[in-house]
């Protein structure tokens, strides 16, 4: 157990990619935290794994960010802010991955990839962000990478993506402070995760020199998700537009 709890009763919150990893990781801790979750993800499945894990506090929301558009977004937001009151914050946690070398990349995987990280969460934010579904003071967590400052090699189009997240968290702080709304991101390093697994069966593992960049190892959803809590609480008031990297000193470099 954890050594900082958080108590979040009366509070709402939505997590966009709820159904695994990290997303799947911050829902139940805010959940276990007294919160009310809209737990958000294209896997029905998965997610009422969640909500029968936590009934009292996890309500479902099945949907694709890859086509969900105002309508879609709004109805799950309308139901759920119509019961428990308007959002106290946001995380969007929806990504994938995989190999986009120039000579040689799919132009569907990496637009996917795209469309996933960057703009389904445009879509998302230019709906969640209105003042009939948010709270004053709202805080809204994005998910970036280390990708966004290394760059790394094969995958243009990841790395693109998250350097975007990394990016428009300034621009939006800006443009919400007077509400106000805080926009913050994180850039975890390598997690053991699903996607990440993924990664791994299509790509034959993964280098030994990605396990070496990691001074304290490879990470673990739980490594990543105290972070998010802290920038959803009003601890974390004074703090917008920052990108938080949590990465096992990942950025360090290799001696």
């Amino acid at each position: 157990m954890s050594d900082i709890t958080y108590n979040y009763v009366n509070k709402n919150f939505i997590v966009v990619g709820a159904s695994s990893g990290i997303g799947r990781q911050i829902a139940k801790e805010l959940a276990m935290s007294d919160a009310r979750v809209l737990a958000v993800a294209r896997s029905e499945e998965r997610l009422n794994e969640l909500h029968n894990e936590y009934p009292d506090n996890v309500t479902i929301g099945c949907l694709d960010v890859l086509v969900a558009g105002a309508d879609e977004w709004s109805n799950i937001l309308g139901s759920f802010v119509n019961k428990y009151g308007k959002i106290n914050g946001a995380v969007y946690t929806a990504g994938i991955t995989g190999m986009t070398p120039l000579r040689s990349f799919d132009d569907i995987l990496a637009k996917k990839i795209l469309n996933t990280s960057f703009w389904g969460m445009i879509n998302f934010l230019k709906i969640a962000t209105k003042k009939k579904y948010t709270e004053k003071g709202a805080s809204y967590v994005l998910f970036s990478s280390t990708a966004a400052y290394i760059g790394n090699k094969g995958q243009f189009a990841y790395s693109a993506a998250k350097s975007a997240v990394k990016t428009v968290i300034r621009t939006f702080a800006k443009e919400f402070a007077s509400i106000p709304y805080r926009f913050n991101s994180v850039s975890p390093g390598w997690v053991e995760s699903e996607m990440t697994e993924e990664f791994k069966k299509d790509n034959g593992g993964i280098a030994q020199s990605v396990v070496d960049a990691h001074p304290l190892g490879l990470g673990h959803p739980e490594d990543v998700s105290g972070m998010v809590l802290f920038l959803l609480s009003d601890s974390a008031r004074w703090i917008t537009g920052t990108d938080c990297v949590v990465d096992g000193g990942c950025l360090l470099g290799r001696d």
